[in-house]
């Protein structure tokens, strides 16, 4: 198991490099869209 997590992992690492740095939405009156208040209050 440990051997497939691993691979898992790398594929993970690869994928996020790979990507691009997004700027950050700015929603009108400054308030986040509704998912990422729920992320914020699942998270704590």
């Amino acid at each position: 198991m440990a051997n497939g997590n691993d691979t898992f992992s790398r594929f993970v690492n690869w994928l996020s490099a790979s990507g691009r740095d997004r700027t950050a939405i700015n929603r009108r009156g400054g308030s986040p869209d509704l998912f990422s208040r729920l992320m914020n209050r699942i998270s704590g």
